[in-house]
């Protein structure tokens, strides 16, 4: 029986029943294309202060292992799914007992092709699971709904970030990321390389550099670079950008990018999930996203920074480097997992960076 819905703030009401933490949720309605890894995404810090509603229509029939979550708890504030066919599997956790544990509100039985459609046409909007209410009870609501301030307002990377400096992980030549909402397979790949650090996003560049690093990792996070709580962090990464090798995923590769002097905008509809085409040179590569903010191409022309790799769906920059040899960037995730290892070579473009940097020193 439908006895719950999804209101957005235009009105629409989409029906649904309600599983996992029977409560109201509020959050900017956003969807992926992932047919797979709903544990990653729903850990993934970068949809922090969003309501996730899943394209494929059959989501819950593995069960969740701890190895797979990219942060100690659910990110998203609610789940919206056309049918959940959880199953608990051996140790594992079901899909709505995890759910239900951690008090994140879903829905089920949506019709979540029309929802979908809705988000592309108008672009993401407010929203909020409302646990107990048909349409008619919901109507009241849509006024109360419109006067609440955008997710991407409030200081998002502030809630997800680490509060202390944590490490060091792993050996070889020192590694600081400063964490934007990092998850936790970039932390697995940086520290399989270099001995890591992890920093808060507010750290100091002189707080930085007295870790004596040789290569900073800005990771990827949640809401709009150009907030106002990320000023400082630009500043920062403006300076460090002169001293070390940098890496920017997601998040951080808009971070860098603004700290040179480029400009971002909002997506209609942002880019979620596991296969996302980006061309780079003469090849294509399947890549893994998340972010609803992009960079703007004409405000990079005149910066000492060149466009190395682009989106084939919409033309949007997905990569970077900086005339000076230090700097590569990447819009899209080459720590996703699950999904396409097509861009792990990142990895390996940075750390020849690094090691070129470090023979230089000697």
């Amino acid at each position: 029986m439908k006895n719950a819905g999804l209101l957005l703030e235009d009105g629409t009401f989409f029906e649904g029943s309600i599983f996992g933490n029977p409560a109201e949720a509020y959050g900017e309605v956003v969807f992926t294309t992932s047919m797979t890894g709903y544990e990653e995404s729903i850990t993934d810090p970068s949809y922090r202060g969003q309501i996730l509603v899943f394209c494929y229509p059959l989501v819950g029939n593995y069960s969740f292992a701890s190895s797979d979550l990219q942060s100690r708890v659910p990110q998203v504030r609610g789940i919206v799914v056309s049918e959940n066919t959880s199953v608990s599997v051996g140790a594992g956790t079901g899909f709505s007992d995890f759910l239900r544990r951690h008090g994140i509100p879903a829905l089920e039985g949506v019709d979540t092709r029309s929802l979908v459609r809705k988000v592309r046409t108008h672009g993401t909007m407010k929203g909020i699971i409302l646990p107990s209410s048909g349409r008619r009870e919901a109507e009241s609501r849509i006024g109360e709904l419109a006067r609440m301030k955008n997710a991407w307002d409030e200081n998002l990377v502030g809630e997800v970030s680490t509060p202390r400096v944590r490490g060091p992980y792993g050996e070889g030549r020192t590694a600081i990321i400063i964490d934007c909402g990092m998850k936790n397979n970039l932390l697995r790949d940086i520290s399989s390389r270099f001995r890591t650090y992890v920093v808060p996003y507010s750290a100091s560049y002189g707080k930085i550099q007295a870790l004596e690093p040789d290569c900073i990792v800005v990771s990827s996070g949640p809401g709009d670079p150009s907030h106002a709580a990320m000023r400082g962090t630009v500043e920062t990464l403006r300076r460090l950008s002169e001293d070390y090798p940098v890496l920017g995923v997601c998040l951080g590769h808009q971070l860098l990018a603004l700290s040179h002097g480029a400009k971002s905008f909002k997506l209609k509809f942002g880019h979620r999930g596991t296969n996302h085409p980006v061309r780079m040179g003469g090849r294509v590569y399947i890549t893994s996203q998340n972010h609803g903010f992009g960079l703007e191409a004409d405000s990079i022309a005149d910066l000492p920074m060149r466009i190395t790799q682009t989106s084939l769906n919409d033309g949007t920059v997905e990569g970077l480097t900086h005339e000076n040899g230090r700097i590569i960037t990447s819009q899209y995730h080459p720590e996703g997992g699950p999904g396409p290892s097509d861009t792990r070579f990142m990895y390996d473009l940075f750390s020849a960076i690094v090691e070129k940097e470090g023979d230089a020193r000697r």
